[in-house]
């Protein structure tokens, strides 16, 4: 398992988070999207209470599910090819929601026109903080060095 080219992919999808969430709020701001927004009190509340539940169950599910799933590869007997495609799809997942939680924050602060979805787009980035997939990490959780 090459720990070097794993990190390098990761940090790629990583950086891809805040890329993708840049260009949405370009988008936003001065694309096609300008001017997009809801208006229905009913449908700004039900997306308030999903961003919220969304970021309230998708943040520990990627900080500490991850730590759990990673984990249990050691007490498994898996060949280090097995360990580095599991290892590689979990860190995907938990970039996925990651970025499913800063993404909708972004869409929902420009939509809403309401300062939730920038605190959850915050609380998302500062969470994805602890997630930055490096060579070090990698090889202290997987064991392989």
């Amino acid at each position: 398992m090459n720990t070097k080219k794993m990190s390098i992919k990761l940090l790629a999808a990583w950086i891809a988070i805040y890329v993708i969430a840049g260009i949405t709020a370009l988008l936003f701001e001065f694309g096609p999207l300008k001017g997009v927004s809801v208006t229905d009190t009913k449908t700004i509340y039900i997306l308030e209470v999903v961003g919220v539940l969304a970021s309230l169950a998708l943040i520990p599910l990627a900080l500490r599910g991850f730590k759990k799933m990673v984990d249990r590869l050691d007490e498994k007997e898996y060949p280090e090819e097995k360990i580095g495609k599991i290892y590689m799809t979990c860190s995907l997942l938990r970039l996925l929601a990651f970025f499913l939680v800063i993404e909708f924050g972004v869409v929902l602060y420009y939509i809403l026109n309401d300062s939730i979805g920038l605190y959850i787009a915050a609380i998302g980035a500062i969470c994805s903080m602890f997630a930055i997939p490096t060579k070090a990490g990698i090889e202290h959780e997987t064991g392989f060095y």
